[in-house]
């Protein structure tokens, strides 16, 4: 029987490079799609472009229903053509040829043709031409096409293989040893991997990772929609950049359209390298501090996170959901510090929020002791948050000591967040025997904040420290400030009116500025030799009515002791610090450096001076001038990394004041001429330290100053209390540390 003429050779489409040496890395190709499907054969060691289709085919199921056991099945069944269908002769097939010549079939005209393929279920390492080929009679089951307008036809799939197989008709991508898909900026990586380039669906297993933007996820086998953005990852573990998870998964964020260079590298050379944590730096903290002030000082924010889970699966706009799931700040392991959860979901509730649901959530120290959370719902704001709605405080002075007081949901008013927090007066209640209905059990702090302009920001403040004969409110129940800050290129402009300010002013105590309204400009510090020393200066005028001591400046007959007065003031400043003696630190190690701090202590004795002159002029005549000299030595001792007396901070210095004139406020009168400051941070054991700090006129002997502290330090989390008698202040802080590191960070349990 004759043999079938074979088709004419088409032009050839795949252009392979020239690899002179095996040594070299692998060649590059670009695979464009053909008129008429067809089933391609086995490459080595290339990377390949592959052409999306303009069109779309709807997955079978989504992601999230997707079983662990399932496979590169959910791709499609196996569609087969037979030879009829494709030369129009039926009863032919291809046998080995026993004439005078063997029938040539170049690989390239192999991989372009419609089917000289075998059956995609047998494995293969190439192409035979002597063994018979046969194909059913089965015709491919249709399926819905939908056009993806967003998706343009050129968008390229890149693939990196040992070892890859193009199956043309089923537009399916088989893919082994050393896999590395490429899409946009999607990078997925696996030991084996198929692609679907209809439905954009991609099944990986072994040693997977996935990165897209500045996220990673690893894992044991996973499966994602590269085009939704959705997927799952089972034993998942990577990092998570919180500033940006969002816009990383956000399929609605915008998207280079132009395809990735075939030629370039990977996006990370390293992605799932085991190699240890290294160049671990602190890039910041969260510090919260709860004062006498009302509101909680929030600031610094955590942006990098380690996680593991069983499951996560990964839904659309960054929102995903996680089974046993483990979360830590600390680039090393077993981590210092982690939240658990059982589940945990994260759903996006606004652009800046977003909802953290968990079941039996708890905190865990050390892989030892565990703190329930009895919050199964947290939002998470991009902005600046109170971390609890309930806050507890201590004022003696406006609120009579202990007070509890409750943050309400911030209000956005235009640019501007209106913060709110009504107050109840526990200690003033219990001692004055005050009932729930007594307008002085309660007190209310409100607090204003926002920017107007890129280069104008207005912050104020409102409080009221009981609610008698409101709204006529007497002058000693509230106080208020407000303040508007404009940027200027390097320099800053701030106008502020305040109302019954209060200000520490050395031996003199605590007064109070009962109004004054005014502005100052700041220059920016100028730089001074190579050791870190700066000049500064402001300058500014306002309009004050406030307390004196003077009496030839008050009425005879008077309700108070107050005068006004306009005052112009500048002020320069000069720091310059001599280094003496300068230590190494311990490597960035979690056993060294470490141990008990976020940032490797580097020993130090240096010497100080501070130089500070002040021109003050008054209305009426009047003039303050004087000049202030420090001088003194500082540094730290030890590495804070073993278990007791292994760190030891201290600082002594020594001020001399020259006075000419005298203000005629109480508030900026300088009368301390000489003083002594004192200060030691000893470490008790291990992360324990305690401190002291106390400032004296050695005139008159009065303490300036006293503080006392007791902090406990490691290296993912810290807490400080604080205590000021002579100011009768206290604040407690909890510090959340920030890490950036480089390389892979083994599994928790490790």
């Amino acid at each position: 029987m004759p043999y079938p003429v074979p088709p004419p050779e088409p032009p050839a489409i795949i252009e392979t490079l020239v690899n002179p040496s095996p040594n070299q890395p692998p060649s590059y190709q670009s695979w464009n799609q053909p008129e008429s499907g067809s089933k391609g054969y086995i490459q080595h060691n290339q990377t390949i472009s592959y052409v999306l289709p303009s069109s779309y085919v709807l997955p079978s199921s989504p992601s999230s229903e997707i079983k662990r056991e399932s496979s590169a099945a959910l791709l499609g069944e196996p569609i087969t053509r037979n030879w009829s269908d494709i030369y129009g002769n039926t009863g032919l097939y291809l046998i080995p040829n026993t004439g005078q010549r063997e029938l040539e079939f170049p690989q390239n005209a192999i991989a372009s043709s419609s089917s000289y393929g075998i059956n995609s279920s047998q494995k293969f390492t190439h192409f035979d031409p002597h063994r018979p080929l046969y194909l059913a009679q089965t015709e491919p089951t249709p399926s819905e096409e939908i056009e993806i307008p967003v998706i343009p036809p050129t968008d390229l799939v890149e693939v990196t293989a040992a070892e890859q197989e193009f199956d043309q008709q089923r537009q399916i991508i088989t893919a082994r040893g050393n896999v590395r898909i490429r899409f946009r900026e999607t990078l997925i990586e696996a030991d084996q991997a198929q692609v679907n380039l209809s439905t954009r669906q991609t099944a990986a297993r072994g040693n997977v990772a996935l990165q897209r933007g500045e996220q990673l996820v690893q894992g044991s086998q996973m499966e994602y929609n590269f085009v939704r953005s959705t997927g799952v990852i089972y034993e998942a573990r990577g990092v998570v950049v919180t500033q940006s998870t969002a816009s990383d998964f956000d399929i609605e964020q915008p998207t280079n359209l132009t395809p990735a260079p075939i030629f370039s590298g990977s996006l990370s050379d390293t992605l799932t390298e085991a190699q240890p944590v290294t160049e671990v730096t602190t890039t910041g903290e969260t510090q919260i501090q709860v004062t006498g002030a009302a509101f909680p000082q929030v600031g610094g924010t955590v942006n990098r996170l380690r996680f593991e889970a069983e499951r996560i699966d990964i839904q659309p706009n960054g929102e995903w959901e996680a089974t046993n799931i483990r979360i830590t700040n600390d680039p090393f392991s077993p981590p210092e510090l982690e939240l658990r959860a059982d589940n945990a979901q994260l759903r996006r509730i606004s652009p800046l929020q977003d909802e953290l649901l968990t079941s039996r959530s708890r905190l865990v120290f050390d892989q030892r002791f565990s703190i329930p959370l009895f919050r199964d719902r947290t939002i998470i704001d991009r902005r600046q948050r109170e971390p609890s709605p309930l806050e507890f405080g201590y004022d003696l002075r406006d609120l009579d000591g202990y007070f509890v007081q409750w943050n309400l949901t911030p209000i956005e008013v235009g640019p501007l967040e209106l913060k709110v927090a009504p107050q109840v007066l526990l200690q003033r209640a219990i001692s004055e025997s005050l009932s729930p209905l007594d307008p002085r059990f309660y007190g209310l702090n409100t607090r204003l904040s926002g920017r107007i302009t890129p280069t104008t920001s207005i912050e104020g403040q409102f409080k009221i420290s009981n609610f008698e004969d409101f709204p006529n409110l007497g002058e000693n129940a509230y106080r208020g400030r407000l303040r508007v800050r404009q940027s200027l290129e390097d320099y800053t402009l701030t106008g502020e009116y305040s109302y019954r300010e209060r200000i520490f002013n050395g031996t003199l105590g605590s007064q109070t500025v009962h109004r004054s309204f005014g502005a100052v400009l700041t220059v920016p510090n100028i730089l001074i030799g190579p050791s870190g020393g700066y000049v500064n200066f402001q300058t500014g005028y306002q309009a004050i009515e406030a307390n004196t001591d003077r009496f030839d400046l008050l009425e005879a007959e008077r309700e108070n002791d107050r005068i006004s007065r306009q005052r112009f003031q500048t002020v320069g400043t000069l720091i310059y610090p001599i280094p003496l003696w300068n230590g190494s630190a311990l490597p960035a190690t979690a056993s060294e450096g470490l141990r008990y701090t976020p940032r490797p202590v580097i020993p130090f004795v240096r010497l100080v001076g501070i130089a500070r002159g002040v021109a003050s002029l008054y209305s009426e005549d009047e003039s303050q001038f004087y000049l202030s000299s420090s001088v003194g030595i500082q540094g730290q001792l030890g590495h804070f990394s073993r278990s007791y007396l292994d760190y030891t901070g201290f600082s002594v210095f020594y001020t001399q004041v020259a006075i000419d004139g005298a203000s005629p406020f109480l508030f900026d009168r300088m009368v301390d001429q000489r003083i002594l400051t004192l200060g030691l941070v000893q470490q008790i054991y291990g992360g324990l330290r305690g401190g002291v700090e106390s400032a004296i006129n050695l005139d008159s002997g009065l303490a300036l100053n006293y503080e006392f502290t007791l902090e406990y330090s490691r290296r993912t989390h810290g807490v400080i209390l604080r205590i000021n008698p002579v100011q009768r202040l206290g604040s407690f802080s909890l510090r959340i540390s920030d890490f950036n590191w480089t390389g892979d960070s083994p599994p928790f349990d490790d």
